[in-house]
Parts: C-alpha cells; structure tokens; sequence
C-alpha cells in the first residue's frame, strides 16, 4: 500500500544524499545559511516585541508570506514529480488504478511539505528559545499549520488544471485565492481547508489527462527538420527548438516586462512602502537604486543565468551519445552557448518598461548595465553548468551563481556610479569595459571545454 509514495520520498531522500555528497561544501555553506537566517528572524522578533519600534510587522503577512511559498513550491513539486515526469509513464501503464498512483505521488509531496515546515518552524522556534521570546502560542501555531495544508492542496490541484485540456478547472482555485486576497484573514483561509480538499481530490480524479496533454507535442514541417546547416547553427537550432517548445520564452519576455515595470513603480514609491517616515530621511535616498538594481538582478538571474545552466543540466541521459559525435568540444560548448544570444533579446524589454518611470535620463548607463550582467552570468553560469552536466537541474547550484552574480553585479554597479560621476563621455569607457569582458567570456568557453573533455572525453565508435 502506498508503494508509489514509499518510492517518491526515498529517490528524493536518496537525490539529496547524492547531491551533497557531490558538492559537499555547497551543501554545508547552503546549511549554514538558512540557519543563520532563522536565527535572524529570531532576533528580529525578540527586538520587535522587546524595544519601541517604528516598524509594522503583521502577522497576518507572514501568514500569506509562507502559506503563498508553499503554495508555489508545492505547485512545482508536482509538476516535477507528475507532469513532465518521463518514468510516470511505467506507473500509470500498470494494472493500479491511474486516480490511486496519482494520488500516491501528490501524497508524497504533501508529506515532503509538511515535513519541511515542520523542520523549519521548529527551529524558529528553538530560535525564540534562545532569545528568551514567549513562544505559547497554539492557536497560531495551528492556524499557520492548516494554512499551509490548504496551499498545498491549492498549489497541487492548480498544477493539474493548469496543464489540463480543460482550464475551466482553475476557476475555482482562481475564485479561493480572490477571496484570500480580499479577506486577509488567516482563519478564513483555514476554514476553506474542506473545499481546498474537494477541489484537489476533483483535480486528482482526471489527472491522467494533464500528463497526456502535455506530452503532445506539435510536430514542425519536414522541410525545417531536413534544412542544410553549419555545426554551430545546427547546435544553436536545436537549443532554441526545446527553449521554443518549452515555451519559456513567452515566459522570458513576460517577466523582463513585468519586472521592468514593478522596479521602476518601486523606484518612484517603494520608500513609501516599505519605510517608515521617520526613517524615509536616513535610508530613502538608497531605495530607488535597490530598486532598479534588484531589477536587473532577478532579469539576469531568470533569463541569462537559469537557460545557461539547462543548456548542460538537461543532457542528464544524452550527454553520452553526443560525446560519440565527432565533435570537439568548443564546437558543442560554443554552439549551446550562442542559444543565450536569443535568451539575451527576451530581456531587452526591461530596459522600456523601467523607463517609463526612471526616464531616459540614465539610458546609457542602463543598457551598459544590462549587457555587462548578462554576460557576467554567462561567464558564471556556464563553466559550473558544464561541471555538473549530466546531473539533474539543483536549486543549490542555481542559489550559489545567484549570490556571486549579486557580489559581482554590486561591485560592477558602484563602478558605473562612479564612471558616470568622473567622466564625461562614459560610453567610451563603458565600450571599453563589455570589451574585456568577452575577452572574459572567451576564456571562460576555452575553460569549460576543457572541462567538459576532462568529464566526457571524446569517443568514437
């Protein structure tokens, strides 16, 4: 009984165990810091009960705050775990009910959630513990409990509508988180939990029919298939073929766009926001650059740094019959890597959105700002995603880039700052600077072929 659940949480069980064998310094750094940032929510929370404050922490947003994170997380589990998952096909083919097995698999990752929130609530915690905070508080404890089953249920039963023939299934989902966004109230979130359970064991009932409907796959014309071309543009083609039919990106554009237009309403009103008067004088005046920086930052991140790295994660089972091609492999790493030139486009409408509220005052410095971090995550991005190809795509490795691109783009932006202050035709300098960093780039495609030789050395048949 449960044997499809029993077999979900022990490969998961088992990933982790082999990821940090792996990387095991990337792990324990990983480790480290979710601790040292619970304890720092910790000491937030003792410092805002114990000492007058001017700032307005409710409790009703950390509320919304967790359960949307589990919401989310949850909503990708399954996505992981059933929708594009390949070995599904073997259970649902067997003589157990197709509505049972996918109810084992949503099991397992109900259990996988409930479980993390469980860990991390109790070293919140011990955290309070620590710093001598009161911590009976039941009812609330409950309270965020249930709510974070309900966001399962939600995030599992969106999944499945969303990637179904028949969408119409999501207005319900859609009509409960408007009445979550409308109420604000925690109770009222937990007193949806029996519905959030009806509408997630509906969604489970035809789930058969999101798996089925996203393997189907539009066949292109013959003739583009048998189209003569170089090895470069071949490699490029059929990188940008799967980026196509994955539809990322739609997905790419949209949020250039989105994050284009919420940094630039932040620059104008995020101090209003998120700060307190009477500290507006002290850290006003630093907001607005954050803003836009941040921008930037989640751009790169989502559209240079996470396509670099799939470009190598996703050739976890093809990796071997490419290395029987007689390539070398600055052909293949060159080749992939011209696939981010496209991937680079998709961010350009971050730079119209963000000015309609920043003006074009700062353009030049904005776009400079904008090529210099794509291909600063490229540089990044690259060289480790050749040194983990073959490996299934990691969290882990996505957050470590993300925070040294951060460090990176830092230092790059207080440079410009300062360019722009000392010069007075800074383009030239800027020029000067992209110009080093393909030089960079370069060096950083010379090292990972070299990388990937060492890993996958060339064999003919």
């Amino acid at each position: 009984m449960f044997e499809t659940t029993k077999v979900l949480i022990k490969n998961n069980s088992r990933n982790i165990i082999n990821k940090i064998k792996e990387a095991p310094v990337l792990y324990i750094v990983f480790i480290l810091m979710m601790i040292f940032s619970i304890l720092i929510f910790g000491f937030t929370t003792y410092f805002l009960i114990n000492f007058e404050t001017e700032l307005d922490v409710s409790l009703n947003d950390i509320f919304f705050l967790v359960i949307f994170s589990f919401f989310f997380k949850s909503a990708y589990d399954l996505y992981n775990h059933f929708i594009k998952a390949e070995n599904v096909t073997y259970a649902l083919a067997t003589d157990v009910d197709q509505k049972k097995t996918i109810f084992e698999i949503f099991l397992g990752i109900f259990i996988t959630n409930i479980l993390i929130w469980f860990a991390f609530s109790g070293l919140f915690l011990f955290s309070l513990i620590i710093f001598n905070v009161n911590i009976a508080f039941p009812i609330e404890y409950i309270i965020f409990t249930l709510g974070v089953i309900v966001s399962i249920c939600l995030g599992c039963s969106i999944c499945l509508n969303f990637f179904s023939p028949q969408r119409y299934r999501l207005i319900p989902n859609i009509i409960l988180l408007g009445f979550f966004w409308l109420s604000r109230d925690p109770l009222f979130v937990t007193m949806t939990l029996p519905l959030a359970i009806l509408h997630v064991g509906w969604s489970i009932k035809d789930g058969v029919f999101s798996y089925q409907f996203i393997r189907r796959k539009k066949r292109i014309k013959e003739r583009v298939q048998i189209k003569k071309r170089n090895v470069i543009s071949a490699i490029f083609h059929r990188e940008i073929t799967v980026i196509w039919r994955d539809k990322l990106m739609y997905s790419f554009v949209f949020s250039s766009c989105v994050t284009g237009f919420g940094a630039g309403y932040l620059f104008l009103y995020g101090d209003r926001l998120f700060i307190p008067e009477s500290l507006i004088e002290m850290y006003g005046g630093f907001l607005p650059s954050m803003f836009v920086f941040m921008g930037v930052f989640v751009v790169i991140v989502y559209t240079g740094v996470f396509p670099a790295l799939n470009l190598f994660l996703n050739e976890e089972r093809t990796m071997w019959i490419i290395r029987h091609i007689p390539l070398k492999s600055e052909t293949i790493v060159f080749g992939k890597t011209s696939a981010l030139a496209l991937c680079f486009v998709t961010s350009i409408p971050f730079i119209p959105y963000i000015s309609i509220f920043i003006g074009f005052d700062n353009i030049v410095f904005m776009v400079w700002f904008l090529i210099f971090s794509y291909l600063a995550g490229v540089i990044i991005s690259i060289p480790l995603g050749v040194k983990y190809v073959g490996k299934k795509s990691d969290i882990m490795l996505l957050y470590s880039i993300a925070m040294i691109l951060f460090a990176v783009l830092g230092s790059a932006a207080m440079l410009g700052i300062f360019i722009e202050n000392q010069f007075q035709y800074p383009i030239l300098i800027y020029s000067l600077i992209l110009l080093a960093e393909i030089i960079v780039l370069y060096i950083s495609l010379k090292i990972s072929s070299n990388i990937l030789n060492i890993k996958y050395p060339l064999r003919l048949l």
